[in-house]
């Protein structure tokens, strides 16, 4: 069955025709959501577009079809200079992340396509839309930092919506709960400094700044102070909207050492030396030639080669690395500098700041991040993970991607792969029967499934809601074809009991788009495209009466329809033709 479009279409030569007629039968029904606009006024609608604007369907979005209204005021001029470029250039023009405005005023996190089309004889930019996701959840902040010493916050516009006991104790609380009674965190602020703070807490928000480390000094509620350590992140939370991450590090006597030292260096230098013992953080004074002076267990502990032999004798130090960073700092001039990340003879990672000492000598600090990196990569991983499934989401997907190109390209070797996305059939009908319960258990199993039957550098993708992808290094269109085929008959053989116990009644069939991507043919079809083109494919599929598999040529204006029974067994070692 061919995969029609109205007119003629060949890539650099001319542009996709459609019709009124045309786009309803292709995206009216389609969860992926579609516009065609000129000038920014929108002139055709389908209803998931409408609704991910807050709309109650088409119709009520075209009561008023200013897309400005939806566009955040900062970027109406980016906007509409983006429309004007892609006016002047025939095709498709990529995707990217944007955020607009919902009818109600609230953020909602997009991915866009954008194409120059032609709609009733005039040219017009026809954009394609999907809901990002796949957030942060607070459960899986709270599993892995709940109990962590590190003080961890989550807030949205300085009004918490998560913290962890140690933040909590740290502001003067007896814990989390206690804390949340009051989640406002400009309370913490001087009065003067709270507008920058919060300038700066939306910055991060929003994406305009990235968040950096700082020292900041807080009022908690009985009046005393508190120094802190602070480190921003901004993250997705799990209702779909950008919240800032913050660490925080207690330094109060750190800050209240160096105070004491900047004041009183000559006549409190036995006191200094205790002072320097008791605090958590590893602090170190060297004299004139930069021979550590006083040290404390924890310096010990980084620096030396020998630790163990302290406090009944004095440790051997390597401190080059710091001497190294001394000097530096002088060259350029300075009173102070920090270096963050410093791998220290320990084999631990620190963040280390440096003071230069009136007369000559240093003053070093240095805090152990190497938990606090772990619990980055940690972070990294759930960003890039849905979490129902434990495959990859579309994030870290096309990471994934761009590693597997760049790995085939540095080894002068073509860049050519296979790629299905599978849509479950009728999957609504499982939920609205059995419960969302059994649903999620649906998708985990064909996840489980397709991560069984495939290779470990082959690829899978949660699009989102029912609907995966599948991502083939070095597979030909026919050997994509054959796998795409056993993944619908090992997704077929799937079956469930539902809540009461009854076995096998919950099943499921997949319809199934197919095309391949990379170097194909005299050109590349990067992955943004390939992805259009399984999609549509796997509408078409859909069309046909499911539970069939369509492949699309991304060469050709046409596509070939599959069935979905067993096609020719592969090789039995699982190699590919490349």
């Amino acid at each position: 069955m061919p995969l029609h479009r109205c007119g003629n279409y060949e890539r650099g030569i001319g542009l996709t025709r459609f019709e009124q007629k045309e786009i309803d039968r292709l995206y009216g029904y389609s969860t992926v959501g579609v516009i065609i606009h000129r000038d920014l006024k929108v002139v055709y609608v389908n209803d998931a577009y409408a609704r991910m604007m807050g709309c109650h369907d088409a119709v009520d979005f075209m009561v008023d079809p200013d897309l400005v209204r939806y566009i955040p005021p900062a970027f109406h001029r980016e906007a509409l200079l983006l429309y004007e470029q892609f006016m002047e250039v025939i095709g498709f023009h990529g995707w990217k992340k944007v955020y607009n405005l919902r009818r109600d005023g609230t953020p909602v996190w997009l991915e866009i396509s954008d194409e120059t089309i032609e709609w009733e004889d005039d040219r017009a930019l026809m954009t394609t839309a999907q809901l990002i996701d796949n957030g942060t959840t607070a459960m899986q902040v709270d599993h892995m930092l709940g109990r962590s010493f590190i003080a961890v916050t989550v807030h949205r516009d300085m009004r918490a919506l998560y913290v962890n006991d140690a933040f909590a104790r740290l502001m003067g609380a007896s814990n989390a709960g206690d804390f949340m009674q009051n989640p406002d965190l400009l309370r913490f602020v001087d009065d003067q400094a709270r507008e920058d703070v919060l300038a700066h807490s939306h910055s991060i928000l929003h994406g305009v700044v990235a968040g950096n480390r700082r020292r900041e000094c807080n009022m908690l509620d009985d009046g005393d102070e508190v120094w802190r350590d602070l480190t921003d992140e901004r993250i997705l939370w799990h209702d779909g909207k950008a919240a800032v991450l913050t660490t925080a590090h207690d330094v109060r006597e750190e800050v209240r050492m160096t105070n004491m030292l900047v004041r009183n260096k000559n006549s409190l230098e036995n006191a200094v030396a205790e002072v320097i013992r008791m605090v958590p953080t590893a602090v170190a004074m060297f004299d004139e030639e930069l021979h550590v002076l006083h040290f404390n267990r924890e310096f010990s502990r980084l620096f030396a080669q020998n630790p163990a032999v302290f406090p009944a004798a004095i440790p051997e130090f390597d401190v080059s690395g710091l001497r190294a960073i001394y000097r530096e700092m002088v060259r350029a001039g300075h009173d102070h500098a920090d270096r963050n990340g410093v791998m220290t003879p320990s084999g631990r990672l620190a963040d280390i700041r440096t003071n230069r000492l009136q007369g000559g000598g240093m003053m070093i600090s240095a805090l152990d991040v190497t938990d606090h990196k772990e619990v980055e990569k940690q972070l990294a991983v759930l960003a890039s993970t849905d979490p129902l499934t434990e495959v990859l989401n579309r994030r870290g997907f096309e990471g994934a991607v761009s590693r597997l190109q760049d790995i085939r390209r540095l080894r002068n070797k073509e860049w050519l792969y296979g790629i299905a996305v599978l849509d479950l059939d009728y999957f609504k009908q499982i939920n609205d029967r059995f419960g969302h319960n059994c649903g999620d258990r649906v998708l985990q199993e064909v996840a489980a499934v397709l991560r069984s039957a495939l290779r470990d550098d082959d690829l899978v993708v949660r699009l989102g809601g029912e609907e995966f992808a599948v991502l083939l290094p070095s597979a030909t269109a026919r050997v994509t074809m054959d796998i795409a085929g056993r993944l619908a008959r090992m997704i077929g053989d799937i079956k469930l009991p539902d809540d009461d116990g009854n076995d096998a009644m919950i099943s499921v069939t997949v319809s199934i788009g197919v095309t391949i991507g990379g170097d194909v043919g005299e050109g590349e079809i990067d992955l943004p495209t390939a992805l259009l083109i399984a999609d549509r494919a796997l509408y078409q599929a859909k069309q046909g009466g499911r539970n069939c598999i369509i492949y699309a040529d991304p060469t050709l204006p046409t596509a070939m329809m599959m069935p979905s029974a067993p096609p020719p067994p592969a090789s039995p070692d699982g190699s590919r033709e490349v």
